[in-house]
């Protein structure tokens, strides 16, 4: 395995394991409301309201007062108290921060498997340990004679074929 593919995903593990250990800061403030998720974010007063209930946030609005809480001192980006209205705010507080920063680090999952004359690309860890499992694809992206010497090639997804072009000097194809 590339050596700096190693060294972007121990980064990667190491945030995620900062965020967990609640000492990373979230990029996100603002209101978010949305038909999957009632998760909305409202400054007052100097904290941070996290809200996953609809009710509780209307409730808040018309008493300035959220009632019972959890209350983290300095949780906030710039060291505010975050308030959050249940246990499922705190998750999808973090889960955002999670995401946030898992979307801003470039961490490139590839393997080349040789089998029955075939090779298999994949760029999805979860693809490739089902595959490795079940020794079925599923779905893929079949590419006959793509591969040296004319070897079929059958790619986990878009991406792999992207990867598989870029790591073998190939021009980028339409599928």
């Amino acid at each position: 395995m590339n050596v700096r593919v190693v060294k972007k995903f121990v980064f990667a593990i190491g945030i995620t394991g900062c965020i967990l250990g609640s000492v990373c800061q979230s990029d996100i403030v603002q209101a978010e409301t949305s038909k999957e998720s009632s998760y909305q974010e409202v400054k007052k007063d100097g904290r941070l309201y996290i809200f996953a209930s609809h009710g509780r946030k209307a409730d808040f609005e018309k008493t300035g007062e959220l009632g019972t809480g959890i209350i983290k001192v300095g949780y906030g980006e710039s060291g505010e108290t975050v308030v959050f209205d249940s246990e499922e705010a705190v998750v999808e507080y973090e889960s955002r921060i999670i995401k946030g920063i898992l979307e801003k680090v470039d961490v490139i999952v590839y393997k080349e498997v040789k089998i029955d004359g075939r090779l298999y690309v994949f760029t999805s860890p979860t693809r490739m340990a089902s595959f490795e499992k079940s020794g079925e694809l599923g779905t893929g992206i079949i590419k006959i004679g793509y591969g040296v010497n004319g070897k079929t090639v059958v790619f986990d997804s878009d991406e792999a074929v992207k990867e598989y072009n870029n790591r073998h000097s190939l021009k980028q194809t339409e599928n």
